[in-house]
């Protein structure tokens, strides 16, 4: 994977954007969950940010994630994560099927990719819980016809 200047400005400030994410949570999150039943303070039990699919199920650290709910010829596939805070790293492939001689005997083209979750918010109907409203995904080498390097998808 070759990174030209551009692209390694744009991850080192989507990192940047995202350490600053991280430690105004960290500040503002509370330093214990209160006393015990023997009355000493416990430390917080912090669950983690959750990825929600179309079906409104959480997922954490998925492997694969189909971001377009089937609506679509493409998803994402083989990701790894290196952070999952309340911003999440990863890299893995855009697979876009190729719809020739149709999108049903398509092929599958691989494009290689890094993947930030952000934009961690409450979660709604789960009290105590937050999910990633936003992906922005950045293409690394070769990339479908017309796309653009990088792109942005506010989450279900």
């Amino acid at each position: 994977m070759r990174l030209t200047p551009a692209r390694t400005l744009l991850a080192a400030g989507l990192t940047a954007l995202a350490g600053t994410a991280s430690a105004v949570f960290l500040v503002a999150g509370p330093a214990s969950a209160g006393p015990t039943a023997a009355g000493t303070a416990s430390p917080a039990v912090t669950l983690p940010v959750v990825l929600t699919d179309c079906h409104g199920h959480s997922l954490v650290r998925p492997r694969t994630y189909d971001l377009f709910c089937m609506e679509s010829n493409e998803y994402l596939a083989g990701l790894k994560w290196t952070t999952w805070t309340s911003a999440a790293f990863g890299g893995g492939v855009l697979k876009v099927n190729s719809c020739i001689p149709s999108c049903a005997r398509g092929r599958y083209v691989n494009y290689p990719i890094l993947t930030v979750l952000w934009r961690a918010q409450p979660w709604p109907n789960h009290p105590g819980r937050r999910h990633f409203t936003r992906l922005t995904w950045i293409l690394t080498g070769k990339r479908p016809a017309g796309a653009a390097v990088t792109r942005t998808f506010k989450l279900p």
